[in-house]
């Protein structure tokens, strides 16, 4: 066996729990991993700006260079149990479709709005893991290894959201498919696989719905193929074939096949090869000039090799060479790709969208990615199946197994926003405000009007406009909140071209998060590397399995194989399996297991917060959605009181990080006995249950007396936009010592002065407005602008100015800071200031 073995009761029981799947390749890895689907909420971009609509919190998907424009679940799809291969289809009205297989047919998505995808309409067919569906002209073909031939339907009405089967084939033999291609320009159909059949080819051009069978192939299995006529050069007037193929329905022999199928009554063999490691020719694809062939093989990482794609100079049709290969250097199983124009698409299942630049072909480098598996990216095969990038929109679109569609842009934002000060942790509760700039692409990119700042202070989400300071500078303003209240917020704009962006970019999955406070102090930080005085168990607790235990863990479909702490590796977890253990090795069984926290001595703090993440997966296994996470609080040691409850159902019972927060005083006195405890088990009827537990951290809050920093005064214009801006970072304490005076939307590679005064006055100066009086003290020397017109200072309140003389800062004072610049450019007195920002001092 070339894959990976598993526990013959895993194979026993998930063979069972496929039921009436076709399964032509009981051995193939992708039913020994199968794993049940996602049940959480899909995402639209289009709905970024309606915060409500959406689930938000959480980061479940990691990218760098891709945008998610919209991701189909697959429940939306009629819940099938797994999605296969996807194709797309672009209508005479130029409106854009996506063609994508499941286990029980195939659904038709609208992807004309790519950041509101929405399911038209959902086609039967047998039932099988493996489907794949190719388009000629207006009509899809679909194979599958469930059987019926060839499934022919009309897309001729598509538009109207009605696709017809109009026909079906099931001559040549065994009805079972693996893959399906077709030549565009040639008209012909290429069956491929299924019950170790080669290649059976119909003429789609003498009747597109009862195509007639011209010609067969069946001296190797071909797993699949690209087939291309060329019209120039020595080989013009030739139709071939590229095949993945191999003897042993592949495993045998395995390589690549350039197969002369010009006459489909004299078939041959032009030439072959192989490459390093062969273990199953899987896919590939051309390079656009057609001198090289990229191929994956589906095996050959195994728990050995990084992701491995070959290849193969093919020139010389009858004179194949494997040339090299390339990786990423990751582990997960190359699955399929396709290219387009210098780059390389690939579906390497648990890493998600890989994209490579093939401007060098011979050396391609990962340039963008987006990772649809979230647990890890190891050789399992679970994930993104395919990639289809050939939409004329320049939208990708990929189906995963588990987590439906996914619908992306990889090209250049139209609008890029920024914050020039950073993002706001600590938010005045009186009020606030946060420099934004928007970038254009193009300029009129951006819809006037459309830039929101979004924010939840637990009660629901509120959109507030930006205010357009002009150019690309706007300013985010925060309304009063309680102090010691917990805020999440993040911004949003629309492009004229129909899309939003946001800020994160990964929202509403990413989020910032902020206190309503003055200032903050860690009073506890438990990232578990090491025990810290946890400890297991409590009265009822019954769990057989699945104890709680601190580890790095070992990933499953439902346990994490990375703790959440950027520089550590332990957490606890509700038990440990094996390695290349089963699904349910060392989940939680039996009963409850609780895992308990040394005593917090809360007493002398103010307004405590604590904060965690935890991971919940209880979406496995024949009973699945039955159980819960429970976290308690206590602050006598007797009388628990329950802070959240998770599942049984959701989207964070489907694992994953999620962080919670909580404020101590909502739930018990403050005092020296306050613990927390997390408790899951499962219960009834037997289901995969895990949980974890990382990165607690208590921290008290300063609501002070009025201390922090506040805006006043008006920057005037500039020539860089709409005025340079004053924000403080950090806090107003004297002990803490962590202020920073932070200026955006000043002109580029300026010099600029802080200074500070003990009067709020408005007098004209220079192209601005003087609003600092009194005796004035500066900050030297001179700072010059960033490249984004950007300068920050660190204030040591320990040293002159600060510490002495007329400008001493001292607990309870109220100071009023400025910035002064340099701006040649935009008058004649060469010189402008910024807002003013008053600042009241703690101890």
């Amino acid at each position: 066996m070339l894959h990976r073995l598993r526990p013959a009761l895993l194979l026993f029981l998930t063979l069972s729990a496929l039921g009436a799947l076709g399964l032509a390749h009981e051995d193939d890895p992708k039913i020994l991993d199968r794993m049940g689907p996602y049940n959480g909420p899909g995402f639209r971009r289009a709905n970024l700006n309606q915060p409500g609509q959406l689930a938000l919190g959480g980061t479940p998907f990691s990218s760098s260079g891709v945008s998610l424009l919209s991701w189909v679940t697959l429940a939306e799809m009629g819940s099938p149990q797994s999605g296969a291969d996807c194709w797309g289809y672009t209508s005479p009205s130029g409106r854009e479709f996506v063609l994508m297989g499941h286990s029980l047919g195939f659904a038709v998505v609208d992807i004309s709005v790519p950041t509101n995808a929405q399911v038209i309409a959902n086609l039967s067919g047998p039932s099988s893991l493996w489907r794949d569906i190719k388009v000629y002209g207006n009509h899809a073909y679909v194979v599958s290894e469930g059987g019926g031939g060839i499934h022919i339907f009309s897309l001729a009405q598509i538009d109207s959201g009605v696709v017809t089967q109009v026909g079906s084939v099931i001559t040549g033999g065994s009805t079972s498919t693996h893959n399906v291609a077709i030549n565009e320009a040639s008209g012909y159909l290429y069956r491929l696989g299924g019950a170790s059949n080669g290649m059976r080819i119909y003429d789609l051009g003498a009747d597109p719905v009862n195509p007639p069978l011209v010609g067969s192939w069946s001296s190797r299995y071909i797993h699949d193929a690209q087939v291309v006529s060329y019209t120039s050069g020595p080989n013009a007037g030739k139709e071939i074939v590229f095949a993945c193929s191999g003897l042993n329905g592949g495993f045998s022999n395995t390589g690549l096949d350039i197969i002369d199928v010009t006459n489909k009554n004299n078939i041959s063999v032009l030439g072959n090869t192989s490459y390093n490691n062969p273990a199953y020719s899987h896919q590939g694809w051309l390079s656009p000039d057609r001198q090289y062939f990229y191929l994956g093989d589906e095996l050959d990482e195994n728990g050995s090799l990084p992701t491995t794609t070959h290849v193969i100079a093919v020139s010389n049709l009858s004179n194949p060479q494997s040339l090299t290969s390339f990786t990423n250097g990751n582990q997960a199983v190359g699955h399929n790709l396709y290219t387009e124009g210098n780059l390389i698409y690939e579906a390497n299942y648990r890493s998600g969208l890989r994209i490579f630049d093939a401007s060098n072909p011979t050396s391609p480098v990962e340039v963008a990615f987006f990772d649809t598996y979230p647990d890890n990216d190891l050789d399992g095969f679970n994930g993104l199946w395919s990639v289809y990038p050939y939409f004329q929109s320049g939208t990708v679109v990929g189906s995963d197994l588990e987590r439906g569609l996914f619908v992306w842009w990889t090209g250049p934002n139209p609008l890029v926003l920024d914050l020039p000060a950073g993002p706001l942790s600590l938010v005045n509760p009186g009020g606030d405000s946060m420099a934004v700039t928007i970038t254009e692409a193009t300029p009129g990119d951006l819809v006037p009007g459309s830039a929101l700042l979004h924010i939840n202070d637990g009660a629901g989400w509120v959109s507030l406009p930006l205010t357009a300071l002009g150019g690309a500078n706007f300013q985010a303003d925060f309304p009063a909140f309680a102090c010691g209240t917990a805020l999440q917020y993040y911004l949003t704009a629309d492009a004229t071209s129909g899309s939003t962006w946001s800020l994160p970019t990964g929202a509403p999955f990413d989020l910032y998060a902020a206190s309503a406070a003055l200032g903050q102090t860690t009073m506890v930080s438990h990232d578990f590397e090491a025990a810290s005085g946890w400890t297991v168990g409590a009265a009822g607790d019954s769990a057989s399995t699945g104890i709680w235990t601190r580890v790095n863990p070992r990933g499953t479909a439902a346990q994490p194989e990375d703790d959440h702490t950027v520089a550590g590796s332990e957490c606890f977890v509700t038990g440990q399996g094996s390695v290349g253990g089963s699904l349910g090795e060392n989940d939680v069984d039996g009963g409850n297991t609780t895992l308990v926290s040394p005593v917090f001595d809360l007493s002398s703090s103010s307004s405590p917060r604590v904060s965690y993440w935890r991971w919940f997966s209880n979406d496995q296994g024949s009973s699945s959605a039955e159980d819960v996470l429970e976290v308690e609080i206590t602050g006598d040691g007797a009388n628990w009181i329950l802070v959240e409850t998770v599942g049984p159902t959701g989207a964070q019972s489907s694992g994953g990080w999620f962080e919670h927060s909580l404020l101590v005083s909502d739930f018990v006195a403050l005092s020296s006995q306050v613990r927390l405890r997390f408790r899951t088990g499962d219960l009834g009827a037997g289901s995969i249950v895990e949980a974890a537990i990382d990165d607690l951290e208590i921290s008290d809050i300063d609501c002070g007396t009025g201390c922090g920093a506040s805006s006043y005064c008006v920057a005037t214009a500039n020539s860089a936009g709409g005025g340079a801006l004053l924000t403080a970072l950090g806090s107003s304490s004297l002990a803490a010592n962590d202020l920073v005076l932070s200026i955006g939307g000043a002109p580029v590679n300026q010099p600029g002065l802080f200074y500070y005064g003990s009067t709020q006055i408005s007098t004209p100066f220079g192209d601005g407005v003087r609003c600092v009086g009194g005796g004035i003290s500066r900050f030297n020397p001179a700072l010059i602008s960033d490249a984004g017109g950007q300068v920050s200072r660190s204030i040591d309140l320990t040293l002159p100015p600060a510490s002495s003389g007329v400008g001493q800062i001292s607990a309870g004072d109220t100071w009023n800071f400025q910035f002064w610049y340099r701006d040649p450019s935009a008058g004649a007195s060469g010189f402008n200031l910024s807002d003013g920002l008053s600042i009241v001092f703690c101890p």
